[in-house]
């Protein structure tokens, strides 16, 4: 007779608790920078220098556009109030930065207005806060 000892691998419950924790801090980071992207956009609409057009459009008030790679400035508050951030469901990390109105893309790439693509300086933006937001989070 001997004496036997039996060596068990316990870390597969360590492992599921840290791909938890990790899929939570992922979920955070996302909703972090998608909310600032977004407040971003509105925020660069808002500041747009008005260096454009002036437009009268049947009012009694003008409004003077931005001019060519400055964000779009805000004439009714229509566009910048439609840009909404969401989370998609089913998709751990996964965020959504978006506008439903149909002259934004028109603004955005033919009237080189940029106010949410890579070339925006809400995007420009976001990038750098990501990082940081990252590292405080511990997310490499």
């Amino acid at each position: 007779m001997g004496i036997r000892v039996t060596i068990k691998n316990n870390t597969s419950k360590r492992i599921n608790k840290v791909l938890k924790q990790y899929a939570s801090k992922q979920n955070q980071w996302v909703d972090t920078v998608g909310s600032y992207f977004r407040n971003q956009i509105a925020l660069e609409m808002t500041i747009s220098p008005p260096s454009g057009n002036v437009y009268r459009e049947g009012t009694p008030t003008e409004h003077i556009a931005s001019s060519v790679g400055n964000a779009p400035r805000v004439d009714t508050g229509v566009l910048r109030s439609s840009i909404q951030y969401k989370r998609l469901r089913g998709e751990s990390g996964v965020g959504l930065v978006s506008t439903n109105i149909e002259y934004a893309e028109r603004l955005e790439k033919q009237l080189k207005r940029p106010f949410m693509g890579k070339n925006s300086k809400a995007y420009m933006n976001t990038l750098i806060f990501g990082k940081m937001v990252a590292k405080n989070l511990g997310i490499k």
